[in-house]
């Protein structure tokens, strides 16, 4: 792999929560050993004018790029804007609502340098709370949703580490939490970045997916610690509920149709369908999400489609 100018580049993405960003960029400074080259890129993407500006004091710091979209691209999008940026051998996809507690930039480097058959990894979370979270998934293979990971773990425990433990060595896992995903960038441009048909979810499935395709493993790398806040910034409402659920299945089964034949998809289309509808004691919404999912929940209907240019609005 040709050396780049910087080791990593950390590439954060920043939607009406400046405050988080600034935090999260602090802690990157404040705990990364200075033997470490980085850059940090920060994508704003679309934010509100008030929420955009206490950006612009990182304009100042060495190493740092603001860029500013004037359209929401979305979580691929943005993060395939920063990497456009980067001049880095490790690419570092971070979440604006996370601070890193340790050199969890260092030790994840250092890491994938010493591994060369590993292409992405990350490191232990601790949530708001600073209780240890597993940060990791599995593929989401049909067996997985008819039987459970607890019954398949009898039979492949090594596909599917158990995720109320807290492992004390460099595990492999299918993939990690979105979150956080440390990335050697030679191999991400191999497989042509993310899919930027994802506008929100499943983007850390299918890239972990096409990597494991190609022949590279993903890790989750304890030692390496970091605090997220788990999405603070997006509204909590019933309504809104109905919209993210819907974006979340339109990512859910593009993932399928894109990596699996027509019939698997429609196994798990259906599967779902009657998963939700038994729901509509809850909320009659669930029966508008399962005649969604039914009628293919298709990439038209993403909110990637709504998103005007420089309009500063919210989801």
């Amino acid at each position: 792999m040709a050396k780049r100018k910087y080791q990593v580049a950390v590439i954060l993405i920043n939607y009406n929560s400046s405050q988080y960003t600034l935090d999260c960029v602090n802690s990157i400074f404040a705990r990364t050993s200075r033997d470490l080259h980085f850059q940090v890129i920060v994508v704003d993407n679309d934010s509100r004018l008030e929420e955009y500006k206490p950006l612009e004091a990182l304009h100042s710091k060495q190493d740092v790029r603001v860029f500013r979209s004037k359209i929401n691209t979305g979580f691929s999008g943005a993060n395939m804007m920063g990497v456009q940026l980067a001049e880095a051998d490790y690419f570092y996809f971070l979440n604006n609502d996370c601070v890193l507690v340790d050199d969890c930039l260092g030790k994840l480097h250092s890491f994938l340098e010493q591994h060369q058959e590993v292409a992405n990894c990350s490191g232990e979370m601790l949530n708001a709370n600073k209780e240890y979270e597993a940060n990791f998934g599995y593929f989401p293979v049909l067996s997985l949703k008819l039987l459970g990971s607890g019954f398949l773990k009898l039979f492949h425990p090594e596909k599917f580490p158990d995720k109320h433990v807290r492992f004390s060595n460099p595990i492999r896992v299918d993939l990690v939490n979105g979150c956080s995903m440390f990335v050697r960038a030679s191999a991400f441009e191999e497989i042509g970045g993310m899919d930027t048909n994802y506008f929100l979810y499943c983007e850390e499935e299918d890239m972990a997916l096409r990597l494991s395709r190609h022949g590279y493993q993903t890790v989750l790398v304890p030692g390496a610690t970091f605090q997220h806040f788990v999405s603070r910034s997006t509204k909590k409402d019933n309504s809104i509920n109905l919209v993210f659920l819907k974006e979340f299945h339109i990512s859910f089964l593009y993932f399928y149709r894109k990596n699996y034949n027509a019939s698997y998809c429609r196994i798990i289309q259906l599967l779902y369908f009657f998963k939700i509808i038994w729901k509509f004691y809850k909320n009659w919404d669930y029966v508008k999400l399962a005649f969604f999912i039914l009628g293919g929940a298709h990439l038209k209907h993403s909110l990637r489609f709504k998103q005007k240019m420089g309009s500063g609005s919210e989801l």
